[in-house]
């Protein structure tokens, strides 16, 4: 399927059409599992906490994050760190939630297997890049921006970020107003990859001729991935295709 996309891309781009590829970031494009975990690391090697919580801390030795883990509590769990602590709790929660959503942990992100490659095949293809993500601009631009560069991802005039421009806003009716104005604009094709089904079945409502790809990672549980949806667990072209 992903080369097949790509030889849509070269087509349509031998045509003289315009064809947007849009990624997701957090998920989707990048395992997350190392950030949450560092951060649950620096939570532990806290003074202040290993004061308070002697007993919970003892136990973030066996930390350890997984791919399909969505927030703190299966790793916590995993961790023999079952909930009946509430202040505890509350603590890691705010502590997690203060920096995953910050600039700084962003460097612990690692680019799940053939992300990079197909996005940098996507751009050879003369494709629009977009990478729409739930991240905000005052707290994560400068970290996303840096992180892109970082790991070799596109990001010139023809590939863009695209965050939200205040962290209150709803991630679904973002990604999708998104969509709205995109469709309007002269494309021949549009992709989007992501992992979030709350967003895909928003997005279906409204923008239903956007081929979507479902990121089989993580989320957040509050919906089921739409059925009918090309899946994908990463992004590796076969020996032949690459």
């Amino acid at each position: 399927m992903l080369s097949q996309i790509l030889v849509n891309i070269q087509d349509l781009t031998k045509q003289g059409k315009k064809s947007l590829v849009v990624f997701d970031l957090d998920s989707t494009l990048f395992d997350v599992s190392p950030r949450v975990e560092r951060i649950l690391l620096d939570f532990a090697a806290a003074p202040i906490n290993q004061k308070r919580f002697p007993e919970q801390v003892a136990l973030f030795n066996k930390i350890k994050t997984m791919r399909t883990d969505w927030g703190i509590q299966n790793a916590l769990q995993r961790a023999g760190l079952d909930g009946h602590h509430p202040e505890f709790q509350e603590a890691v929660r705010e502590y997690w939630q203060k920096h995953f959503f910050s600039n700084h942990y962003l460097q612990f992100d690692n680019p799940y297997e053939g992300a990079i490659e197909f996005v940098q095949a996507v751009d050879r293809a003369k494709a629009e890049i977009v990478y729409l993500t739930g991240r905000d601009v005052e707290r994560m631009g400068t970290g996303s921006v840096e992180i892109l560069h970082q790991w070799g991802f596109p990001l010139h005039e023809r590939a863009k970020l695209v965050l939200k421009p205040h962290r209150s806003m709803d991630d679904a009716q973002f990604k999708t107003d998104y969509f709205v104005e995109a469709e309007k604009k002269d494309y021949a094709k549009i992709y989007f990859f992501e992992n979030e089904p709350v967003n895909l079945h928003h997005l279906m409502q409204f923008c239903p001729h956007v081929e979507m790809i479902f990121f089989e990672s993580t989320h957040a549980g509050k919906a089921e991935p739409p059925e009918d949806l090309p899946r994908i667990m990463n992004f590796l072209l076969s020996q032949k295709e690459s």
